[in-house]
């Protein structure tokens, strides 16, 4: 079965993506997680930091840990349960989390420990290291610098990509369209999942 690629670029601390998640990706993974293959870009709008360790986060240093807590969980947590990946609960938890609530706080990493519920939280601390901002030099910040460089160009974000084909803007910077009819329509296979029968 050929699964249809989703790649969100996207930022742990924007509104904009928060509320993609909790609508768009939600539904998505929640209606027909076996044809997609989803993957985020937790970097968005960030930049290599001025001092020349680590990077400036578009929403403040609470966005750089976040960012790199959602990247080691992704790396490190791969397979797929039910034919979610084992990470996406985490990420899904993350964005709805009570850590977005004041960016300005220190970062309240209870609340990621808690998201970690179903994977193992030491692994995810063990790469995003002692700075999580920051990265561990031989593990976060070598794969976050991956992430910068695999990150497209885009105008806004969250900014969606489903098989190579950057999704449209609705003309107020955010992806127009419903995601998972997006990702039905470009489904190739035999097995159609019910949710898609609404969109052939």
């Amino acid at each position: 079965m050929s699964l249809v690629t989703v790649q969100l670029s996207m930022e742990a601390l924007c509104p904009d993506c928060i509320n993609y998640s909790g609508t768009q990706v939600a539904s998505l993974m929640k209606d027909v997680p076996s044809i997609v293959d989803f993957s985020i870009l937790p970097y968005g709008n960030a930049e290599p930091s001025s001092s020349g360790s680590g990077w400036d986060c578009q929403h403040g240093e609470n966005e750089c840990i976040g960012n790199m807590y959602l990247a080691c969980a992704q790396e490190h947590f791969s397979s797929r349960v039910d034919d979610v990946p084992a990470w996406y609960p985490f990420y899904d938890c993350m964005e709805a989390s009570e850590y977005n609530k004041d960016r300005y706080l220190a970062y309240n990493t209870s609340a990621a420990i808690e998201c970690a519920a179903g994977i193992d939280w030491s692994v995810i601390e063990e790469c995003a290291g002692p700075s999580p901002s920051l990265g561990s030099d031989d593990d976060g910040s070598v794969l976050m610098n991956t992430i910068m460089h695999n990150t497209p160009n885009h105008t806004y974000v969250p900014w969606v990509v489903v098989n190579g084909d950057t999704v449209p803007d609705d003309g107020s910077g955010y992806p127009s369209g419903d995601l998972t009819s997006l990702v039905c329509a470009a489904y190739a296979g035999k097995d159609v999942p019910d949710a898609c029968s609404a969109t052939r």
